[in-house]
């Protein structure tokens, strides 16, 4: 047979395949790559490269040591490189050696040893200075941040340029000084607050089917350990996150009540919410029995009583007797702990150290309802001060003077000191009650959207975290309040920024609902308005 005019060429489908008219080439690994893990991708490396950009330059930034730092660092045997500087308030100090000082100190238990372990073996591999240094444990914090972002934007089925505008606002969050400044500094609440970011971003895939429920698990149940184990002051988080994951799991159209736990999302949900409840009252036991932790909590309790109830020698006697201490320590009214006037310094000390405790301070603000209200709504105006400026941000090497902190991205404390300085609980409660009824209404009110149910509990799960933050730096540790509400402030400012979005689409599918129930009665009274013709006569 001979070759017609025109067959010269591939025969069609032995040859490589046509494109389409004005499509672009693509590379084959990135065509593989699904919609939404190039979007993930997309939103990570942004967050990251910026997060690292706001940790690194142009110098690395970090947090002075306020005497706290050594019962986590010297537990891992470590100590900084001051190169004879102050050690404390003044200047961050990345790099710490082995110090034989801290031979035989038993570690703090905290979750974040894990980070900075894994900072221990980073280091080499970046080539930083030290045993451990702090910019690898930083740099670690700043991918799990990243992580955390990227996942709670693509987590919410909502527009392109809203899940931007989410990502924005979530950087902005935790860029911001009052929260990013701990993640080079010796402290255990950058593990809390990676971990409260973890959570709200898992919470948003649970119940959705078993692969995204998998995920969220992961990425929650990893928050949960990082954020409940991180200090004993936390593990109140283990209610609201527990609660969440089991209630967050429960299967949809698979019947109702406990027919919805009955799934295997549910099951694993459950697991996982055990798991970290036990590894809460692990370390609750541990808090209430060793040495280490009764007299951390006693040191509490003076400062509490000494610096939140007694505070005026006028009214302290009434005060001491209705907590069963002596009315002569009203000469120690606003004294803390450490103070050179302590009451520690007392010969009856001894005698009533039994009554310095929590107990005994929850028993007397059960029974006085005006100091328990008094004192948190002063707890709460140092709260809303956002952020502490009285330790110093920078390395000795950057050149700032003693005690220097920076101020490069300060969005959200910003906006927390233009509102009166004196709201304090007036500001919180209306807040997480309009955030919680908000979540109510996207849960509950006519046909949820998809997005609705996994941003209503992302807001119940947060508005819960941040209510049970609140209580224990502010009613059972006394002194350095601003600083211990971080991750109160950090769930409050979480459930804000999908709040905002979850409102607006309330409100667009209330006003659709409207709008379609007004078209919908339209003809009707136009038929009304028609004049009808007369019939024939009978």
């Amino acid at each position: 047979m001979h070759a017609t005019a025109g067959t010269t060429g591939p025969r069609p489908g032995n040859g490589p395949p046509h494109r389409r008219p004005g499509r672009r080439p693509v590379l084959p690994l990135v065509d593989r790559v699904p919609p939404s893990a190039r979007r993930w991708l997309a939103f990570f490396g942004a967050a990251l490269t910026l997060l690292l950009v706001r940790f690194l330059v142009p110098t690395p930034v970090g947090q002075a040591d306020n005497r706290d730092g050594p019962r986590l660092m010297c537990g891992l045997g470590m100590e900084p490189v001051t190169g004879h500087h102050p050690r404390f308030f003044r200047f961050a100090y990345f790099e710490y050696r082995l110090s034989p000082a801290c031979a035989g100190h038993h570690a703090y238990p905290s979750s974040a040893l894990v980070p900075l372990e894994a900072g221990r073996l980073l280091t080499p591999l970046f080539g930083l200075p030290g045993n451990l240094n702090m910019i690898a444990v930083g740099v670690l914090y700043c991918v799990l941040a990243a992580i955390a972002i990227a996942s709670l934007v693509t987590g919410l089925r909502i527009g392109w340029w809203a899940q931007l505008l989410v990502a924005a606002a979530c950087w902005l969050a935790i860029a911001d000084s009052a929260f990013f400044d701990v993640f080079g500094g010796p402290f255990s609440e950058p593990a809390a607050l990676v971990g409260l970011m973890l959570v709200a971003a898992g919470v948003l895939y649970l119940g959705r089917g078993w692969r995204a429920t998998v995920s969220g698990l992961v990425l929650a149940g990893t928050g949960g350990f990082l954020a409940i184990l991180s200090k004993e002051q936390y593990l109140v988080l283990a209610a609201p996150v527990c609660i969440t994951l089991v209630l967050a799991t429960a299967s949809r159209g698979s019947g109702r009540g406990l027919q919805r736990f009955r799934s295997r999302q549910a099951a694993a949900g459950l697991m996982v919410a055990a798991a970290l409840a036990v590894l809460a009252g692990g370390y609750w036991a541990w808090d209430y029995t060793s040495s280490y932790g009764q007299r951390l909590h006693h040191i509490q309790a003076v400062d509490m009583i000494f610096t939140d109830i007694v505070t005026n020698r006028s009214s302290a006697p009434a005060e001491l007797r209705a907590l069963g201490l002596p009315a002569s320590w009203a000469k120690y009214a606003g004294d803390y702990y450490w103070d050179t006037r302590s009451v520690r310094f007392s010969p009856l000390y001894n005698r009533y150290e039994g009554k310095l405790t929590d107990g005994n301070i929850a028993h007397y603000l059960l029974t006085h309802p005006g100091t328990a209200v008094s004192v948190g709504q002063q707890s709460a105006e140092f709260a809303q001060q956002f952020r502490i400026t009285t330790l110093g941000d920078y390395p000795v090497s950057a050149g700032h003077p003693k005690g220097a902190y920076e101020s490069r991205v300060t969005v959200f404390t910003w906006l927390a000191r233009q509102l009166p300085p004196g709201l304090g609980l007036w500001l919180y409660l209306p807040l997480w009650i309009v955030m919680a009824a908000l979540a109510a209404l996207g849960l509950t009110v006519g046909r949820p959207r998809p997005w609705h149910r996994d941003g209503a509990a992302l807001v119940l799960c947060m508005t819960g975290c941040a209510l049970v933050a609140f209580v224990p730096p502010a009613y059972f540790a006394g002194i350095s309040t601003t600083r211990h509400m971080v991750g109160m402030n950090l769930s409050t400012v979480l459930a804000l920024i999908v709040s905002v979005p979850l409102a607006i689409s309330l409100l667009q599918q209330a006003v659709s609902r409207r709008r379609l129930r007004l078209l919908a009665a339209a003809p009707v009274v136009e038929a009304a308005e028609q004049p009808v013709s007369p019939g024939p006569l009978r």
